[in-house]
């Protein structure tokens, strides 16, 4: 774990030297839109997209990894049960009980 918070901070220094040596205007174009801004900004807006979208990809795998493992953890639970059942079977009267 410690690993990883010198490795973010490290990149989060580049990041800001980066950000820090890059002051002129430019002008960024998407599709029908024109807009001029400052490189730091445009840096920083997309280095602050990336986090974010960063952040939901983790919450999202994070997420279907529980819900997998859930689904494992009740699968092992029917799958004890019914060896129970197995391993106790039912008298007559219950079985008729059960199929009425």
């Amino acid at each position: 774990m410690k690993f990883k918070l010198a490795i973010s901070l490290v990149l989060a220094l580049l990041a800001f030297v980066f950000i820090t040596q890059n002051t002129e205007t430019v002008q960024v174009r998407v599709l029908l839109w024109s807009i001029e801004m400052s490189l730091v900004l445009l840096v920083f807006i997309m280095l602050a997209a990336g986090a974010i979208i960063g952040w939901f990809l983790n919450s999202y795998l994070r997420f279907t990894s529980r819900r997998q493992q859930n689904k494992a953890q009740q699968g092992t639970s029917v799958k004890k049960t019914l060896a129970k059942d197995e391993a106790f079977p039912e008298n007559e009267e219950t079985k008729n009980r059960h199929e009425e």
